[in-house]
Order: C-alpha cells, then structure tokens, then sequence
C-alpha cells in the first residue's frame, strides 16, 4: 500500500509520522502520477480522493473515485477486491 501527495517530501514525511501510517506517503508535486491516473483536481491542484488497486501485472483490477476525502469505501470492499486479484491467478493481457 502506498498514499500519494501533492505535496512536498517534507510535509508528506511530516504527515505520516503525525499520523502513524505503517506504509509510505509518496511525494508527487509535479503531479505526473495523478494526472498519469487521470484523478487531477484541475481547479484546486491536487488529487481527487481515489484509491486504486493495481494487480501483478500492473494493471488497475479495482479503483474508487470520489469527490471529497470524506467519502472513502469501506474496507470490505477494498479487501474483497484484494482477494480477486489473489484469488485469480491467470495472467491477465
């Protein structure tokens, strides 16, 4: 698992220590990835709240979208999408 900020490496470094986070809070303040994820907030310069899961292959099996990073999936639904990709071994092209 990875978190992905626009902002810089010290503030992200920041904010995962405040928060305990046990996975790293990547710094992307080119915006290269979350435009690459097409989840840019054009308006405000940022990400939109998304969380994707990327199977072996590198490809996007499950992702959630949403307007504000209040609202976010339950767990269950990112855990069940986890166990797709885990439960499907065949290689997907």
């Amino acid at each position: 698992m990875v978190a992905i900020s626009v902002d810089p490496p010290d503030v992200t470094k920041k904010l995962a220590g405040d928060l305990g986070l046990a996975f790293p809070v990547l710094s992307d303040p080119q915006l290269s990835v979350i435009r690459a994820y097409g989840v840019e907030d054009g308006e405000k310069g940022i990400a939109w709240p998304s969380i994707f899961v990327i199977d072996g292959n590198g490809r996007i099996a499950w992702r959630s979208l949403a307007e504000t990073y209040k609202v976010r999936p339950v767990p269950v639904l990112i855990l069940e999408a986890l166990e797709t990709i885990h439960s499907d071994p065949t290689p997907r092209e």
